[in-house]
Parts: C-alpha cells; structure tokens; sequence
C-alpha cells in the first residue's frame, strides 16, 4: 500500500520516478515520461492499457492493437531497430524486450544517453508487474494498479476453478516449417498450469526450440494447439488428423488457437487463459 501511494503521488506531481526493470535494474526519471517509443507489441499493447497511448511517438512492427496503435511511426522490426530515427524522436522513455530487442540492442540504446526500460515477461505475475511499473513511469499508476488488480483477479478466478483438475498433456505448434514449440521458461507454459495443463516439451533447453515429428509422437500429447499465425494452418491441423497412433488425433482434440491471446504479455492473456482452460477442460471429458 505504501509503494502504491508514493507511485499514486510520484505519478500524478511531476516529481521524479523510479521503477525496476526486468533486469532488476531502476530506471529514474526526472518527471512521468511524455514521448515513450514501444520496440515490442506486448509492450504497445500494455501502455495503451495503462492510458499511456497518446504518449507513445513510436512502435515496431506488428504494434496492432488496440487499433489506434497501427497509426503510429514504425520505427523497429524483427531485431531491427532504426537508431537515428529514434534518436530523432527525442524520447523521454524506450520500453524495450529483451529477447526480441536483445541485450546489445538495449546497450545501444543505452549508449547513446536514452533512458531504457527492459522487459522480459516469462510468468504472468510479470504482466502485473509491467503494467504497475509502466503505469507509474508514464504518470499513470492509478490506471496501472486498477488493471493489474482486475487482471490478477481474472487469473485468480481461474486458479480456482481448475485447482484439482487432473493434468492434461499438451503439444504447442507455433510453427510448421520448421516445427517449433515452446519450453517450460516461456509463458505460455505458466498459463497453462493455471489450466491444469502440462507441457510435454518443458524440458528443452531453449526458450523457442525445433522439435521433430517423431519426438512429437513419441510424448504423444492428449491435446495438440496449434498457432492460428502458422500459414495454411487448417492444412496443418488436418494432417495431424491424419495420424492415429496420437492420442489427440485419436480423440479429436487438436485445436487452432488465437496466439495473440497465448504468445502476448499482456492483459488479453487472461481471455486466453480462459479459452485454454475451457478447451483442456473439454479434453478431460466428463
């Protein structure tokens, strides 16, 4: 309640403010920030939540919602970032992502005097965090703790009525050509123990890896989700459809599902969280 109040005040008198990043590092600022540049969508999509959209002066690529977000200066892509036009932009604020951004993206940034604040979200306790620090740093913490709350309590609800539930194995395809999935340190996973899910590639070392066909049958998933970005994605449904010797194929329960709703940090994860829940929950029978 005390960090809430010197946040409520910080935020709303121009004094300075200071928040930790992902990397555990404070970032200060002198007054809430005026110019803000996104280099993720996660990260676009979270200011607009916090009411920090019109202060935004510039995005990356596939910055798409809410839709006033697709009206903004795309000024980074794909690992690419557009320095000097940055620069230009004379922002007060860089919410970068460490992964996508990466770390000498970040340096860079850094280097040439810009004030960088760095996510990483890896579990959903992450987004609250991110929308309470973002909310206070663009002077918006009432709007930032009034959406983690309610988030949290979305998740919450959630929680409790799937604790008990028997665990339901599932395989994630986020792409085809190569077949790729997720580890058990990306978030996706996180969400799904919400659900009572359990993810049969957890174990692999790297946070997106390449999986093959057979170690697919092999762990042999009660559910197969597919990602609805994977081109001609029914076709790929179908042809795991085509094999019977997986259980999910078997029991019909391989599903295309919205990935911005699973594979974005941010608040719409809890209407994901809801839709996986409903489908494992489905998978269980009755």
């Amino acid at each position: 309640m005390c960090w809430l109040f010197w946040s409520l005040f910080a935020g709303s008198s121009g004094a300075a403010v200071t928040v930790s990043d992902d990397r555990g590092q404070p970032i200060t600022l002198p007054a809430a920030a005026e110019r803000i540049v996104s280099l993720a969508p996660h990260v676009t999509e979270l200011l607009f939540a916090v009411g920090a959209g019109a202060q935004i002066v510039g995005v990356s690529e596939y910055s798409d919602y809410p839709a006033a977000a697709k009206t903004l200066p795309r000024i980074a892509s794909a690992g690419a970032i557009d320095y000097e036009t940055v620069v230009g932009l004379r922002p007060d604020l860089i919410v970068a992502w460490l992964s996508g951004n990466g770390r000498a993206g970040v340096e860079r940034l850094e280097a040439l005097g810009l004030t960088v604040f760095a996510t990483e979200p890896r579990n959903i306790a992450s987004i609250s965090r991110a929308l309470r620090a973002l909310g206070t740093v663009s002077g918006h913490a009432v709007q930032g703790e009034r959406v983690a709350a309610r988030f949290e309590t979305q998740i919450g609800v959630l929680r409790e009525r799937y604790a008990g539930k028997r665990d339901v194995s599932v395989f994630y395809e986020i792409s085809a050509r190569p077949l790729m999935t997720l580890n058990g340190a990306h978030m996706f996973t996180d969400v799904l123990r919400v659900c009572g899910g359990v993810n049969v590639f957890s174990d692999l070392r790297t946070l997106v890896s390449t999986v093959t066909t057979e170690a697919v049958l092999h762990r042999d998933a009660e559910v197969i989700m597919i990602s609805s970005t994977i081109p001609n994605v029914e076709a790929t449904k179908a042809a795991w459809a085509t094999l019977p010797e997986m259980e999910a194929a078997r029991r019909g329960q391989i599903y295309i599902v919205d990935s911005d709703l699973l594979n974005r940090q941010t608040v719409r994860l809890a209407d994901g969280a809801a839709m996986l829940c409903a489908l494992l929950d489905q998978a269980r029978g009755p």
